[in-house]
């Protein structure tokens, strides 16, 4: 059956209401909500808490304590000590079959609370239904593909090799120890999950360093960690700033290995801080994804694909399409329906029926977009929507329109990322300009090409500068391919979601072994 154009729609909300287990959880018994360190609840000898509030509504839904350098301190000691095991058996030398089984527990601890975590999504998140459900199916593929992996893998002695007379080497791979992912706030619970589950199943014992603006869903996650049967100290949970926990984290050389996901500053940043001591890191640092329209494309039906991507979470999307240069011959047209599309999106509130483009996360984003729309069109960019304050009647939260702009191959007025449900439409000669606009940035997470000769996409997709590349889709992600990026939008490693991903939570050794003198 053919797609028509008007069968494409954005994300769209169905009615939801915070179960009462939620609401119960975020209480905290009348505490503010601590972290997990070695299975107990920790609230920080800091004496510093934050709310973590809901962006559509401004509610607040929990107030959370910060860990700082001795919760840090503490939790490095007591993984440490997991792992190697105190006079029994760590998580280190625990069998894989054992750790699949409290992995896949976990899985169905997750199921029989699955509106609780949909609530972490969609009330702490801002996230639309259609989409926080499909994150939620997240958990469990990661799980079970992450379970195939560490059963085939090969950890432990390679094959010995006789490098000289007396003398055999062989490889010994093994796992890290404490590692540690630093995760957003955009898709909180499938990027927890794409760092927990490999690193657990290849042996590590992990800390867990969730947003502040989204730490409701590892929180609980933690705590079903524990309730699933997993050993104190394997699973831990510090939330906190990033300034301020994420730094510690950073600095501690106890943790061996870092998964951060976030900006390009911030990245970098925590890089040259464990440098000082050695600590590994890998890195998803954003994106300006960009998609080649080619000429055969039928406009409005590419347009409205493109339409629903950019969109995908109001923009809050690293990977998602924020540069279209599309053939002039059909640009019009293309821009006549991205329009459309983009107009037609109903804002308001993300747990209210039919809503498709809901608040931004917090204040901060949402003066940086405004502001970005500002300078895009100061840059040279000719406003075909021109963004601003959205107004969602008795709502108070973080809401503002989407934004569309015309450019030409010389402006560059679209250089930085914007998370939000923003573009540029470039109208180009050929392919060949297009892909060299599209490679001229310095990000390189996803980028697309649309057109029916499916043969010429693929030919032109290889030439991107980006980790992902696709023909007539976007924001494809499949378990057993890697999902990474280039420039600096990543690395280094093999992104998430692929074998590489688990070899990348184990170190290799080389070992030799010579004859005794006689």
């Amino acid at each position: 059956m053919t797609t028509t154009a008007t069968e494409i729609r954005a994300f769209t909300a169905n009615k939801f209401e915070a179960p009462a287990k939620f609401t119960e959880f975020c209480a905290g018994g009348g505490k503010p909500l601590g972290g997990i360190i070695g299975g107990r609840r920790v609230q920080g000898t800091m004496n510093v808490t934050f709310e973590s509030t809901n962006p559509g509504s401004l509610e607040v839904l929990a107030t959370v304590c910060e860990m700082g350098q001795a919760e840090v301190a503490e939790a490095v000691e007591v993984a440490t000590k997991a792992f190697h095991g105190t006079g029994n058996q760590g998580w280190k030398d625990t069998p894989i079959e054992e750790r699949c089984r409290l992995a896949m527990k976990l899985v169905e601890l997750c199921d029989r609370d699955r509106d609780v975590l949909l609530a972490c999504e969609i009330l702490d998140g801002g996230k639309v239904s259609e989409l926080a459900e499909g994150d939620f199916t997240q958990i469990r593929g990661c799980a079970e593909y992450f379970c195939g992996v560490a059963r085939r893998a090969e950890l432990g002695d390679g094959d010995a090799l006789q490098v000289a007379d007396g003398v055999r080497g062989f490889t010994h791979r093994e796992p890290w120890g404490v590692v540690a992912g630093i995760i957003p706030w955009n898709y909180p619970i499938v990027l927890t999950s794409w760092f927990m589950f490999p690193a657990l199943l290849a042996g590590n014992c992990i800390l867990i360093k969730p947003a502040e603006d989204t730490p409701l869903s590892a929180l609980y996650l933690g705590k079903l960690a524990e309730e699933a049967g997993f050993p104190p100290g394997v699973v831990n949970v510090l939330p906190g700033r990033g300034e301020i926990t994420g730094q510690f984290i950073a600095e501690h050389p106890g943790v061996r290995y870092i998964s951060f996901t976030g900006s390009p500053g911030v990245g970098q940043a925590i890089m040259r801080t464990c440098d000082r001591h050695g600590t590994r890191m890998k890195r998803e640092m954003g994106g300006n994804g960009s998609a080649i329209v080619l000429s055969d494309a039928d406009p409005e039906l590419v347009a409205r694909m493109i339409g629903r991507y950019t969109n995908q979470h109001y923009g809050q999307t690293c990977c998602t399409v924020h540069r279209v240069f599309v053939d002039q011959t059909i640009a019009d047209d293309f821009i006549d329906a991205q329009r459309s599309f983009f107009e037609d999106l109903q804002i308001g509130y993300q747990a209210d029926a039919g809503t498709q483009l809901g608040a931004v996360v917090n204040s901060t984003q949402y003066a940086r977009i405004l502001r970005a729309q500002e300078e895009t069109a100061s840059r040279g960019g000719d406003a075909i929507l021109p963004g601003g304050v959205a107004d969602v009647g008795s709502r108070e939260g973080y809401y503002l329109r989407p934004a569309l702009y015309r450019t030409k191959p010389s402006i560059d007025c679209n250089p930085q990322e914007v998370f939000h449900t923003f573009a540029t439409i470039c109208p180009v000669d050929s392919a060949e300009q297009a892909l060299q606009l599209a490679n001229s940035s310095p990000y390189g997470l996803g980028a697309s090409v649309w057109t029916k000769d499916i043969e010429r996409g693929v030919a032109l997709a290889k030439q991107f500068r980006d980790g992902t590349c696709q023909v007539n889709c976007h924001n494809s992600i499949a378990y057993g391919l890697p999902y990474g990026g280039q420039g600096i939008s990543g690395g280094p490693g093999g992104g998430v979601n692929c074998e590489d991903t688990f070899y990348d939570y184990t170190q290799v050794k080389a070992v030799y072994v010579a004859n005794y003198p006689a």
